[in-house]
């Protein structure tokens, strides 16, 4: 239930925050660093995730947004945690 100070109340919203490191990018570069190392191709990887061959492509060239479960997936596919996917290297 919200307090009933805030009910209401205009409170006002910050523009959306981005972080440092844009996060498609670090997790598009991981994969195709994730992949390189295990000699993986993108089909590869795809059907050891159980995902659709076109998806991998998509997340490598930055052009979609990924789910928790697609996260996972990838993640078992490669055989590292989901955090490995978010390593931040220079």
């Amino acid at each position: 239930e919200v307090p009933q100070h805030h009910v209401g109340m205009h409170v006002p919203k910050l523009p959306k925050q981005k972080t440092k490191v844009p996060t498609k990018e670090l997790l598009a570069k991981n994969l195709v660093r994730l992949r390189a190392e295990r000699k993986m191709s993108q089909e590869d990887l795809s059907y050891l995730a159980g995902l659709n061959r076109t998806v991998v492509g998509h997340i490598e060239r930055k052009q979609r947004n990924v789910t928790l479960e697609t996260l996972e997936a990838l993640a078992a596919g490669l055989n590292v945690s989901v955090r490995d996917l978010f390593d931040e290297f220079d």
